[in-house]
């Protein structure tokens, strides 16, 4: 007898489902809209009121949502598989262990949906690389494309998109028109999806902006910021950050990583000026988002679709903004760095309210297949968040691993192109860390290790890892770390083994 190869089985499936349906049936199942931002806080989303309105208080927020490896090409990666890093195999930004080129386009998210009847559309950027290390293609799964090619996406104006196999660049570096301004046209595109596929059956939008994130060093340095926000953007009362953490130019870091320790110095004024104004710029830049936003929204009521879209509101990673002495920056496992929004409203979602269950980007694409009524074609290491967002009461014991690593060619440049044969390999900074409701316990690949007791100290300002009376929990959450490390699937999504509380 001859039997189907797994790799091939779960396609076939899939077929199966949308075939099985009435045409009807497909036609109401509901539409999925995907907002993510680039480097944003949670705390930031504080500068966005009508996300707040239009999706915080329209469905539930997750107070507790984590990416597992902070920063972008991984943690966009972890979204379109449902996998953490070790599995799917994108250990970093550069090759040859990480970027565009290491990710398996052919068995991802849109690839999923579109075999489920869903018209599928990518508006913004994708994954680090695209179009500098490796060609800016038309990744398979893709009904609509409309991706911004790297270097130029990390440029305001004067950015190119790859348009359905055009290339168009937008402007120039300095040339402020609004009209042109990246989160403007990305908005635009994102609103003419909808309004095309509208009662056409279902549609599948991701809409990822580069706000927050900062423009090229070369941008910078000619306009004295950041990140430039729109024409008419600037600094606002409504937009200024709180007072910071007490994490901010923490007084003692004699508890943390050698390497840390050698790499920070206590901020100067200047460099807490210097923050504090890369900081505004940062939330003048999420205004044009949120309205963005607005224009997502009003779109889909406007064509009677908005009570059968799900909307998902989330950032691929934080980021550090002076923190532990950590003047700019992510990869840390550290809350600003790994903590993150997360607001979905959609059918059957209580509006208003707020899950305190412990949830990762691990979770995203499980949660847009149950959604979509889609068969997964890679073994998916997170869960449906559906569960939690319909009952926002509902609790698990299950931990989440925070994991970096990989390789990169040193002296590599992000405009270099792969595979700069030659060059040697030097490493990343590497960790493992699991974290429960109460507990994060980190790894280093040095040999340093950290164990913070969350209930009692939020911001990671004292490790317990050498205290006694934490002996039993440091030896319970290593077990957990050494579960989760390079664990698959259904082990991956198991409920923690209750922590004993220090003695």
């Amino acid at each position: 007898m001859n039997v189907m190869p797994r790799s091939t089985l779960w396609p076939a499936l899939a077929v199966l489902v949308v075939l099985a349906l009435p045409s009807a049936a497909v036609a109401r199942r509901p539409n999925i809209v995907v907002v993510m931002t680039d480097d944003q806080t949670a705390e930031e989303l504080t500068a966005m009121p009508s996300t707040n309105d239009l999706i915080a208080r329209r469905g539930v927020a997750f107070d507790r949502a984590f990416v597992s490896y902070p920063v972008c090409c991984p943690s966009r990666a972890t979204y379109l598989t449902g996998q953490y890093a070790h599995n799917h195999g994108v250990m970093g930004l550069y090759p040859p262990t990480g970027g565009y080129g290491r990710f398996d386009k052919t068995s991802a998210l849109p690839v999923w949906l579109q075999r489920a009847g869903y018209y599928t559309s990518h508006v913004g950027k994708f994954l680090n690389g695209y179009g500098d290390q490796e060609p800016a293609d038309l990744p398979p799964g893709w009904d609509d494309w409309h991706a911004t090619v790297d270097y130029s996406t990390y440029r305001m104006w004067g950015y190119t998109l790859n348009d359905n196999g055009r290339f168009r660049t937008y402007g120039s570096a300095f040339d402020e028109r609004s009209a042109l301004y990246q989160t403007h046209v990305l908005t635009e595109k994102a609103t003419a999806v909808i309004e095309a596929r509208a009662g056409r059956g279902p549609f599948f939008l991701s809409l990822n902006y580069l706000a927050p994130h900062h423009e090229d060093r070369r941008i910078q340095r000619h306009s004295g910021r950041i990140v430039r926000a729109a024409p008419g953007d600037g600094a606002v009362p409504a937009s200024r950050p709180p007072p910071p953490p007490p994490s901010f130019n923490e007084d003692d870091m004699s508890d943390k990583p050698s390497f840390l320790r050698r790499r920070t110095r206590p901020l100067t004024p200047a460099d807490v000026t210097r923050i504090r104004k890369d900081a505004l710029s940062r939330r003048d830049a999420l205004l044009a988002v949120d309205r963005g936003v607005a224009s997502v929204v009003s779109a889909l009521r406007a064509h009677r679709q908005l009570s059968n879209t799900y909307i998902v509101f989330t950032s691929d990673n934080g980021y550090m903004q002076g923190e532990h002495r950590v003047r700019s920056g992510k990869m840390l496992p550290y809350d600003p760095s790994t903590r993150v929004p997360l607001l979905i409203r959609g059918p059957r979602i209580p509006e208003g309210s707020a899950s305190r269950e412990l949830v990762a980007n691990v979770d995203l694409a499980p949660t847009l297949a149950q959604i979509a009524q889609a068969v997964p074609g890679v073994t998916v290491d997170g869960r449906s968040l559906l569960p939690f967002a319909r009952r926002p009461g509902r609790h698990s014991r299950r931990a989440i691993l925070h994991e970096t690593g990989g390789r990169r060619y040193v002296g590599l440049r992000a405009q270099d192109e792969a595979p700069n044969r030659g060059r040697s390999l030097g490493r990343v900074l590497t960790y493992r860390a699991v974290r429960t409701a109460g507990w994060l316990y980190v790894r280093y690949r040095g040999g340093s290790r950290e164990l913070f007791d969350l209930r009692r100290d939020p911001h990671q300002l004292r490790s317990r890892h050498a205290d006694r009376a934490y002996r039993a929990t440091r030896r319970a959450l290593a077990r957990e770390l050494r579960r989760l490390a390079d664990c698959r699937g259904e082990v991956c999504r198991r409920a923690a083994a209750r922590i004993p509380a220090p003695r």
